[in-house]
């Protein structure tokens, strides 16, 4: 049986700030444009979830996207949340660990993600999108390398809230 912290150590290893190319596309039949990326994650909401803010591009051609990941044990699977601000969408992929391929592995009814981790201090994000139903296309690639590294291996516990009488 896998440990309780076993989820915890496994989105530890994308906490920390990234840099790199992030290949970008809204639709399949046009050309990929490529920019430099910055990928900054860190814990959030009490070390539940890793939030990964990504950042692409130079001058006015920018790109930002804002993805949430975190595990939900009573279902035993991985939850991505994301926010495109330029799409206006927000999406949530439910996924699980592939120990075999070192990737997590997160689907939507019309979308999927993959976090490539099988290299240390390499991450590699794919999203991949059906435009039309049967047809899948890959709307972004992300390759990065540890720019800083993580700040903590493990996410801090809340803490409890202590009274004092003064008297």
């Amino acid at each position: 049986m896998i440990s309780p912290e076993h989820d915890l150590l496994i989105l530890s290893r994308l906490v920390g700030g990234w840099q790199g190319t992030l290949q970008h596309r809204a639709a399949p039949e046009e050309p990929f444009r490529q920019l430099p990326g910055t990928s900054e994650n860190r814990w959030v909401l009490g070390g539940r979830f890793v939030e990964m803010t990504l950042r692409a591009g130079v001058g006015g051609d920018n790109w930002s996207a804002v993805l949430y990941i975190g595990y939900e044990r009573s279902e035993r699977r991985y939850v991505l949340v994301s926010l495109e601000p330029g799409d206006r969408r927000v999406t949530t992929r439910l996924g699980q660990w592939r120990p075999e391929l070192d990737r997590l592995v997160l689907t939507s009814d019309q979308s999927s993600v993959v976090c490539d981790m099988t290299t240390p201090g390499q991450l590699t994000l794919e999203l991949s999108e059906e435009a039309v139903p049967g047809h899948e296309f890959v709307r972004f690639r992300a390759e990065y390398r540890v720019a800083s590294p993580p700040v903590l291996v493990k996410p801090t516990m809340a803490r409890h809230q202590r009274r004092f009488v003064i008297a």
